[in-house]
């Protein structure tokens, strides 16, 4: 008796059509079948291709255990697709309104790159720059992994000015309740909103850098030398602040921090300075398209409603968006790190 199998990725969404037609304009995908149910006709199954490889598509209903990610707060699974042109099928997707896991960046032999769709399913774009034997790879991991294990050591070895400087031993430490909420994302992906949120949630205090600047600095911005006039000011702002959580965290409160932190370079010495004193820290990565956050940004500025803090120009929206980087993976691999699509909020 002979037996033929085939493994068909089967994504559970809510808004089959909204998907199918996503998966079409972003990756290039042809529905092969779709299927309808109920008076309305509503579509709630499709069979696509990418290529030779098929995958199915069909809408949630949760009374059959076909739960979407967005019901899980998330997905265990990622879809690799391996592509001619790594570069190019990232940037549909991102067009298109995927957000960014992680960038495009060249490893073992290839170069690759993690999005989220809009409906919550993971994606790991593969494109094959070399030839390699399965040793060859297996000698590539483990230097890459010895590599991340090295980062992971440095990050975690503070040079002391003195003892007192020193925190308790890990053993002797107990961790406290209350910690360090970190909030991260290019502007416009709904930071404020999503930090009010999460500040009444855990009953900690939320703690702007925009804030401080707007309140403090305004009146006194110049009209040249605006980047070495911000930069000076805004380092002042952040040591206040994290004076100032490490103080809400040892009274049992918390606090939601928004510091900017665009890019790797700002962000490791941050990780590095929490990790010191001993706090617990959760980092949430916000993310949306960039036409909705520059949208978002336009009608933030018309109407200065709550979470107002000071004007951002067209100019000044491009290039923060611009210097954005998403988190690599070995940012997160020993860290608590939520990655959140605000393209639906």
């Amino acid at each position: 008796m002979t037996t033929h199998s085939e493994l068909v990725p089967l994504l559970v969404v809510r808004g089959a059509a909204r998907a199918i037609d996503f998966y079409e304009r972003a990756l290039g995908a042809r529905v092969l079948a779709r299927y309808e149910h109920g008076a309305e006709r509503q579509l709630s199954h499709a069979d696509l291709a990418l290529g030779s490889a098929l995958f199915s598509v069909t809408e949630e209903a949760r009374g059959w255990n076909s739960d979407a990610p967005e019901s899980l707060g998330g997905s265990a699974v990622v879809m690799q697709l391996f592509v001619s042109d790594a570069a190019a099928t990232l940037r549909a997707l991102l067009e298109a309104g995927a957000s960014s896991v992680f960038p495009l960046q060249e490893l073992l032999g290839e170069r690759m790159a993690r999005v989220r769709d809009p409906f919550g399913h993971l994606w790991l774009l593969r494109e094959r720059v070399e030839e390699l034997t399965v040793d060859e790879l297996q000698r590539r991991r483990d230097e890459l992994y010895q590599r991340f294990a090295a980062q992971r050591a440095s990050a975690a070895a503070t040079p002391p000015e003195s003892k007192e400087t020193l925190p308790p031993p890990a053993a002797s430490r107990q961790a406290p309740k209350a910690r360090i909420h970190l909030v991260l994302g290019p502007v416009g992906a709904g930071k404020s909103t999503f930090a009010l949120e999460l500040a009444r949630r855990h009953g900690a205090l939320r703690l702007t850098l925009d804030e401080w600047m707007a309140v403090l600095f305004r009146p006194d911005r110049p009209q040249t030398g605006l980047a070495e006039w911000y930069v000076e000011r805004a380092e002042r702002c952040v040591e206040q602040i994290w004076a100032l959580a490490q103080a809400l965290v040892a009274s049992g409160m918390g606090a939601v921090l928004e510091l900017g932190l665009l890019q790797r370079t700002a962000r490791e010495p941050f990780y590095r300075r929490v990790e010191a004193a001993g706090l617990g820290l959760s980092v949430y990565v916000l993310d949306a398209p960039r036409d909705l956050r520059r949208s978002r940004v336009q009608a933030r500025n018309a109407q200065r409603g709550p979470t107002f803090s000071m004007l951002v120009p067209p100019e000044i929206f491009e290039l923060a968006s611009d210097l954005w980087e998403p988190l690599v993976p070995e940012e997160g691999e020993t860290r608590d790190v939520s990655f959140i699509d605000t393209s639906k909020r």
